[in-house]
């Protein structure tokens, strides 16, 4: 029994070093798990259930993100909701609550036909639903036409007739979905403050809430950006839609001129989640829709 023991071990010691050029050369694929350590040593590896990483001593780093070699900074990777189904590498919270949200002929598209009992609504203790990505600190998050629309016209805002109905950015501490902590960046009608741009920090399940004015978006729609500081903070900007990015530059607004959201803003951790939310508060205005052209990030996904 020894000797057979002895033997199969031989066997895969020459497998292992025969010909190799490496300390470990594995004929075959391996399986990696997520790191249960919350100081892991650096040149740890783990699989996270969303991207391959690698623990540099300081935060976990993506093998699979690409970088900018002449500029430095990410590469813009851009989720221009090709074709139509369901949405594609999104962690979503309170699926439920806006069913059938889609990529439909190109565009994000979250109808909102019934809110009862508020559930579709982001305020306070309230949380509807969620898309996110998963992105760490710094970056850039910009999305491109973002508006309110009519059922049957998604292009069109439907007039404000005193409502609450939105479509925007979240911004939510990451990993606890249920953790009541979050920035919000949203397009819409907000009472009788119609095609503005509302922002939104809610702290332990308490909002504080303003908006940039009265139809600053004449059209109910725009280009939104977040950027996320090296020192874990926020910064969100608004823009009338650019349909002509390359050729023309980008004018972005600084929110209420300081990029800044009412109140104090939670307090992020490295990483994030954040992706795009449609909801209402009552049920003037409803059914509508919530739509998006695309999505650039640019940064790192951990």
């Amino acid at each position: 029994m020894y000797k057979l023991i002895f033997l199969s071990i031989s066997i895969f010691i020459c497998q292992l070093s025969f010909a190799q050029s490496e300390k470990l050369d594995i004929d075959g694929a391996i399986i990696i798990s997520n790191s249960e350590s919350a100081t892991p040593a650096a040149g740890t590896i783990r699989w996270n259930g969303q991207d391959f990483q690698g623990y540099d001593g300081t935060k976990w780093r993506t093998f699979t993100y690409t970088m900018d070699e002449t500029s430095g900074s990410g590469v813009k990777v851009t989720d221009d909701f090709a074709g139509s189904g369901p949405l594609l590498n999104y962690t979503t919270n309170n699926a439920s609550a806006v069913p059938g949200v889609a990529r439909t002929d190109g565009r994000y598209r979250a109808e909102v036909h019934d809110n009862s009992n508020n559930v579709t609504t982001h305020f306070n203790q309230d949380q509807g639903r969620l898309d996110a990505k998963v992105v760490s600190f710094p970056f850039e998050y910009i999305v491109r036409n973002i508006e309110i629309g009519a059922i049957d016209d998604s292009q069109t805002a439907p007039p404000a007739v005193n409502s609450y109905i939105f479509t925007g950015i979240q911004a939510h501490v990451y990993p606890d979905f249920n953790s009541i902590n979050s920035s919000h960046f949203v397009v819409g009608h907000r009472g009788p403050t119609e095609n503005t741009v509302e922002g939104k920090n809610t702290v332990n399940g308490s909002s504080t809430v303003n908006d940039a004015g009265v139809n600053v978006l004449p059209d109910g729609r725009a280009d939104l950006r977040v950027v996320g500081l090296a020192d874990n903070t926020l910064r969100w900007y608004y823009q009338v839609p650019n349909f002509d990015i390359g050729n023309t530059s980008d004018n972005w607004i600084a929110y209420k001129g300081t990029g800044l959201m009412p109140g104090s803003p939670p307090l992020f951790g490295d990483t994030i989640y954040i992706g795009p939310i449609t909801y209402a508060y009552g049920s003037s205005n409803l059914p509508f829709v919530g739509t998006i052209d695309s999505i650039e990030l640019v940064g790192e996904t951990p």
